[in-house]
């Protein structure tokens, strides 16, 4: 796990490898917004970028297009 700054927040980013569907996982807690669930979840399982998907936590509203941005852009540098 290691964090990362959006507008002055620290952002814990975790990634890892999902055995069970083959797939590169990059979860994004805010503890702002909840101390232990994802905001945003960034799920890889190509070879390339162009087969990403992103998941926003169901218990949120949703997220700023300015938040997506930045963590589609970190998670980008992550793959």
């Amino acid at each position: 796990m290691v964090s990362e700054e959006f507008e002055g927040r620290e952002i814990r980013v975790v990634s890892f490898d999902d055995a069970t569907s083959d797939e590169h996982v990059i979860e994004f807690v805010d503890p702002a917004v909840s101390p232990v669930e994802s905001v945003v979840v960034v799920f890889n399982g190509g070879s390339n970028w162009h087969e990403a998907r992103v998941s926003i936590s169901p218990k949120l509203d949703g997220v700023s297009a300015e938040f997506l941005i930045w963590a589609l852009g970190v998670a980008r540098r992550m793959t």
